[in-house]
């Protein structure tokens, strides 16, 4: 999506080399990619007002900084992995990844989607089951290069939403 496009571009150089005025100046190119993927024209504004939204609430969001700090060890963004899961030889690409300061592996997912209702808690939580068995696909293929703790992290930039839990690699895939 445009927003995970946008992170990853914000990821190399870290929140702190952004800004409002940083960010208006991509609007073009967000434009032309909404565009690109077939967002009808009436709607462009509105798209384009929802990535400017997103955007702008994870750089006022010290979670969604932290999670975009270029300084942490092994980071990534858009990390490609193949491996066998079950059986099956698999392809993913993690949004986010990184060896924080306490040397625990984070694999974090972007979800771009919003939430329009009240009760926010219920949502994140129902998103979090709905996306558990793919992160614990992701931190499986992990554990086999790395024998760091891992922990899985959803994070939802229109929301500023973050769950996260710990992989346990006895956990058996379904």
């Amino acid at each position: 999506s445009v927003i995970h496009r946008a992170l990853m571009e914000i990821s190399r150089e870290g929140a702190d080399a952004w800004d409002a005025a940083r960010l208006h100046r991509r609007r073009d190119a967000w434009h032309a990619m909404l565009a690109s993927l077939g967002i009808p024209a009436p709607e462009l504004p509105a798209a384009l007002a929802r990535v400017s939204e997103s955007l702008e609430r994870v750089l006022a969001d010290d979670r969604g900084r932290w999670l975009l700090d270029p300084g942490h060890e092994a980071a990534r963004s858009e990390l490609a992995l193949s491996g066998m899961d079950s059986d099956v030889l698999v392809n993913v690409v993690i949004d986010r990844s990184f060896v924080d300061a306490d040397g625990v592996r984070w694999i974090v997912d972007y979800k771009s989607g919003r939430h329009e209702g009240s009760d926010t808690t219920a949502f994140l939580d129902r998103e979090q089951q709905r996306y558990r068995e793919q992160l614990e696909r992701y931190g499986r293929l992990m554990s086999a290069m790395d024998p760091r703790p891992i922990r899985l992290g959803l994070y939802f930039p229109a929301l500023g939403g973050w769950r996260a839990w710990s992989f346990r690699p006895d956990r058996e895939a379904p």
